[in-house]
């Protein structure tokens, strides 16, 4: 799975960590990934902006006829559970580097999604779904 990676900030703190990409009857191949780091003042304001955000597009969807129907309360509800989500997340994975376990290939994935154990990723050589495994999620500060 591919996403945008998200931009480094000033109050983030970028860093690396090995990991391992698995695809099955295959040897395990090492991976460098590197994860931005939130302290607690950075997530509480990326999940205020979040919320923020979400809310002002609700306000604006009233304008939109007929589509304001969907888009205002999915907005209202939708924010404030992003915004948990993002309160909840010490660590956003960036990128993660290493040869695919099925072809050999070497590749950097662009990843962007929440510091889980198990990310699937898919290799642009060959095609095939590959398992990013990492150690246990941080601690958060």
């Amino acid at each position: 799975m591919t996403h945008s990676s998200p931009a480094p900030n000033a109050t983030a703190d970028v860093r690396t960590h090995e990991g391992v990409l698995t695809y099955p009857d295959r040897t395990p191949s090492a991976a460098r990934v590197t994860a931005q780091h939130r302290d607690a003042k950075a997530r509480a304001s990326r999940a205020a902006l979040t919320w923020a955000v979400g809310w002002a597009l609700a306000v604006a969807a009233v304008f939109l006829p007929v589509l304001h129907f969907i888009l205002v309360p999915l907005l209202f509800v939708g924010s404030p559970m992003l915004a948990w989500q993002r309160l909840r997340e010490p660590a956003t994975l960036i990128q993660a580097e290493g040869a695919c376990p099925a072809c050999g290939d070497r590749r950097t994935f662009q990843l962007g999604g929440a510091w889980r154990e198990r990310t699937s990723l898919r290799c642009e050589a060959c095609g095939r779904a590959l398992a990013l495994v990492l150690p246990e999620a941080p601690a958060s500060s």
